[in-house]
């Protein structure tokens, strides 16, 4: 979803993991797979169901930045790229949506790789009703990830600021410090063993995929509930609520 954007050093420099990436996105299957082996089983996902849950029942339902693999419980899929299961192709910055139209909006993993934040929180603002509910995950203590570009990070407080106008329900770490240090790891060792060259930066890192990412386990079992787990926390998610429009005072 990121449109109109000149070519960063990062993003031409990741090309090799662009692309796999992309690849993976054309077939749900394996995306599914590979996302539950390296990103999902260590992640507290308990306001993202508790968010599915209680909007089961709503007319409209929209997952920004959806790729191939579906929320379930009647959410529509949009992103840029018109990737299978993805049901409107649309840029987050300018959302074909009325205003006040939507009950429920969930964007997950997309938020650091947009070219104006703030406007794409705008864009959720002005398409929620009010009474209507977000849920939102950001990066805080996690490397640069350019694919296709990584432009922010988030600490819990700051995500809530971004979000004003919205009632949190419940905020909190997603991925905790564990994560923050395997993450760190894995790019520390990849950028150690690239001899300096940025594709055998690639090719290293996604060798290493697959020995380190199950150690981020140790963030579901412990780190995530411990309660200084935010100063060091890879991910953060907001779960909220639209507050009414105040109308000025005749």
């Amino acid at each position: 979803m990121v449109p109109n954007l000149k070519m960063t050093p990062g993003h031409s420099q990741d090309a090799v993991l662009v692309f796999c990436k992309d690849m993976v996105k054309k077939y749900p299957r394996l995306k599914y797979f590979l996302g539950a082996y390296v990103e999902y089983f260590y992640c507290d996902f308990s306001a993202q169901k508790l968010c599915i849950e209680n909007n089961r029942d709503k007319r409209f339902k929209l997952n920004i930045g959806s790729g191939p693999v579906s929320e379930g419980a009647g959410f529509t899929q949009v992103d840029y790229v018109s990737y299978p299961g993805v049901h409107v192709r649309a840029d987050a910055h300018h959302l074909p949506f009325r205003d006040g139209s939507v009950d429920a909006l969930m964007c997950e993993q997309l938020i650091e790789h947009v070219r104006d934040s703030q406007n794409v929180f705008d864009e959720f603002r002005r398409i929620i009703k009010p009474g209507g509910e977000i849920y939102i995950t950001a990066p805080f203590m996690y490397p640069f990830h350019a694919t296709p570009i990584d432009m922010k990070r988030w600490t819990e407080d700051g995500l809530a600021g971004d979000l004003e106008g919205f009632e949190i329900i419940e905020s909190g770490v997603l991925a905790g410090p564990t994560a923050a240090l395997i993450e760190t790891l894995h790019t520390w060792l990849a950028v150690l063993l690239s001899f300096n060259s940025e594709r055998v930066y690639q090719l290293t890192y996604l060798a290493l995929l697959p020995f380190l990412k199950p150690f981020k386990l140790l963030d579901l079992f412990f780190m995530n509930k411990l309660k200084s787990a935010y100063r060091l926390a890879a991910i953060f998610y907001f779960y909220g609520k639209k507050l009414p429009v105040e109308k000025p005072e005749s």
